[in-house]
């Protein structure tokens, strides 16, 4: 069965799925990402801040920002956001992580429009490396190198493993004061009054499978990707092109909703979630007939679609 409360959320939040220009009603592109109460920015093209208001997504929650590359529809947004946060009085830091440059122009944009009200400290991503580039208490990031006409970057977002699950019928039969019971979650046997060892397993079952998303967008179709996100939940896989334009896609440096299919199906995905169209397309039904012939597990991404990786609870 599946578990979910607002602290176990794994949710994404689509606030644009348009490549280099709006159109038809999709911004460019921009994610919320929400993980455990955790709340990460993937990519920030223009108008994400107006998005963030339309779909609910609160810009204040947002301690880390993950650029993929410095081309305009992944960042003009940016500036405008830590804009934002300074005039609604933010002082906690924010930390952001993209290929080289971007703190260039930042810098000197702000320099010369009165700066902002908190520290903003900036990561320099190795784009031709997969690596863990940020963790904290709930979550490991790491890099996804991308093929694309500048450096580029994915990102693969992985949920910590959680501590095991006490039964509490062992807790009653063997009288475990709640002292031993964090040192038992962690994987320690239970020691009783005559010296007998109770194994942990008999007193615990295990914790729910860790969930996990990617993200690749902008890139032309690259396998190398095949291993990095094997047994992904959710995978957001540019598909800027159909197949009528598979030639354009690989001078470009982007992929088709086929070639994105085929990805998902070569990694075992659990979910395909297809985006970064061009603008020569305003009906969508054609990426996901071709996706579907290949990954039948495929999902249009619309923004303000969220998508969810449900917390499996074994009982």
């Amino acid at each position: 069965m599946f578990f979910t409360s607002a602290g176990m959320r794994f949710e994404l939040t689509l606030l644009g799925t348009n490549s280099a220009l709006p159109a038809f009603g999709r911004f460019p592109s921009s994610q919320a990402l929400n993980i455990q109460e955790n709340h990460y920015l993937i990519d920030c093209g223009e108008g994400a801040q107006i998005r963030m208001s339309e779909f609910g997504v609160r810009r204040s929650r947002i301690r880390q920002v993950f650029i993929s590359h410095l081309h305009g529809d992944h960042v003009y947004g940016l500036a405008g956001f830590l804009s934002s946060l300074a005039m609604l009085g933010r002082q906690e830091p924010m930390e952001v992580f993209s290929p080289f440059g971007l703190e260039e122009a930042m810098r000197v944009l702000f320099k010369h429009t009165g700066g902002l009200s908190y520290p903003l400290n900036f990561h320099v991503i190795d784009p031709e490396r997969h690596q863990l580039i940020f963790e904290d208490g709930h979550v490991e990031v790491y890099s996804l190198p991308l093929l694309h006409r500048v450096p580029a970057s994915g990102f693969l977002f992985k949920e910590k493993e959680r501590p095991r699950n006490m039964r509490p019928d062992k807790i009653e039969a063997y009288n475990i004061h709640y002292r031993h019971i964090p040192a038992i979650k962690a994987g320690a046997d239970f020691e009783l009054a005559d010296g007998a060892r109770v194994p942990n397993e008999e007193l615990t079952i295990p914790p729910p499978p860790p969930r996990s998303y990617a993200y690749c967008s902008d890139t032309a179709f690259n396998e190398r990707l095949v291993s990095m996100i094997e047994g992904v939940n959710l995978l957001y896989h540019e598909s800027t092109f159909c197949e009528d334009m598979r030639e354009h896609a690989a001078l470009t440096g982007h992929s088709t909703a086929r070639q994105a299919a085929t990805i998902a199906k070569l990694a075992g995905a659990g979910r395909l979630i297809l985006g970064h169209y061009s603008s020569r397309y305003q009906d969508l039904g054609r990426f996901l007939k071709e996706a579907r012939e290949v990954f039948p597990d495929t999902e249009l991404g619309i923004d303000g679609k969220v998508f969810e990786a449900p917390l499996e609870k074994k009982v």
